[in-house]
C-alpha cells in the first residue's frame, strides 16, 4: 500500500524554508510577521492533526465508540507513525539543523512530531490519510494536493447548545480530496465535467461530480474550483459515505 500523494507548499518560500528548519536554527529577529517560526507552526499544525483524525474516526461506519477514538487517534498519530510517514517522503533529508544538533535526525520522539505539525497548517488534509499504513522502505509517493482545510479554531469557546448539534460542520470537513481519495480506496471513478455560463467577466460555474460516469452530484459557484467543491460534497452525502 503507497502513502497519499504528498501536498506542496507553493507560494511562499518563506513559509516552505520555515517548515524544513528545526527549531534550533530559529531566531527571533527573522520570525515571519504572520506566522512567526516553526514553533508557531508547530504549536497550531498539532490542534489541526488532533482535529482531522478525530473526525476521520468520528464519522468512521459503523459508528465506534468515545474510547476507541482516543486509542484510534493516538495510534494514527504515533511518534512512530510519524517518524515514518516523513522517512517515506524523505522529508527528514530536507530538515535544516543546527551542527549542535544533527543527532536530533534519528531521534522520532523529539524531530519527527515537531516537524510534522510544523507541516500540518500550511496543508489541506484529508482524514483518510492519516490512517494509511505505511509502504515499503521503497516506496515512491507522488505530488499532488489534498483539498480544502479544516477550519481554524475559534477565539473562545462557542456557548454550549441548547439542543443536539446538527451534523452542518462536520459536512463543511469533507473535502474535494476526502471525495477522490475514498472513491479511490473503492474502486470507483471519478469525473468532474463542467460548464460555464454567463458573460467571460462574471461567469457561473456548473460542476457534476459522476461516480463510475453516473452523476452523483451537482455544484454551481462563481468559480469553477467552488462548483467542483460543491458537487463533491453532495456526491459524498449521495454515496452514504459519512455523517453530512
Amino acid at each position: 500500500m503507497s502513502l497519499p500523494p504528498l501536498p506542496r507548499i507553493d507560494g511562499d518560500i518563506d513559509l516552505m524554508l520555515a517548515v524544513y528548519t528545526h527549531k534550533s536554527l530559529n531566531m527571533a529577529s527573522h520570525a515571519n510577521h504572520t506566522w512567526g517560526d516553526t514553533d508557531r507552526l508547530a504549536e497550531l499544525g498539532a490542534k489541526v492533526v488532533d482535529l482531522v483524525v478525530t473526525f476521520h474516526f468520528f464519522a468512521q461506519q459503523p459508528l465506534i465508540s468515545t474510547d476507541e477514538i482516543r486509542v484510534q487517534r493516538e495510534t494514527a498519530t504515533s511518534d512512530v507513525q510519524i517518524d515514518t510517514w516523513l522517512r517515506q517522503y524523505g522529508l527528514k533529508e530536507k530538515l535544516r539543523v543546527a551542527p549542535t544538533d544533527v543527532e536530533i535526525l534519528n531521534d522520532p520522539k523529539t524531530n519527527s512530531p515537531h516537524m510534522f505539525n510544523a507541516f500540518s497548517p500550511t496543508q489541506n488534509y484529508s482524514p483518510h490519510s492519516m490512517t494509511q499504513s505505511p509502504p515499503s522502505m521503497h516506496a515512491s509517493p507522488s505530488m499532488g494536493s489534498f483539498g480544502g482545510p479544516p477550519p481554524a479554531p475559534p477565539g473562545s469557546p462557542p456557548p454550549l447548545p441548547t439542543s443536539p448539534p446538527t451534523m452542518s460542520s462536520a459536512y463543511s470537513l469533507v473535502t474535494l480530496a476526502l471525495v477522490n481519495q475514498t472513491a479511490a480506496q473503492r474502486g470507483i471513478q471519478v469525473s468532474y465535467p463542467a460548464e460555464q455560463a454567463g458573460p467571460p467577466h462574471q461567469p457561473t460555474w456548473s460542476v457534476k461530480c459522476c461516480m463510475n460516469g453516473q452523476e452523483r452530484g451537482r455544484g454551481q459557484g462563481k468559480s469553477q474550483k467552488i462548483a467542483k467543491e460543491e458537487a463533491a460534497r453532495k456526491a459524498w452525502a449521495a454515496m452514504g459515505w459519512g455523517p453530512t
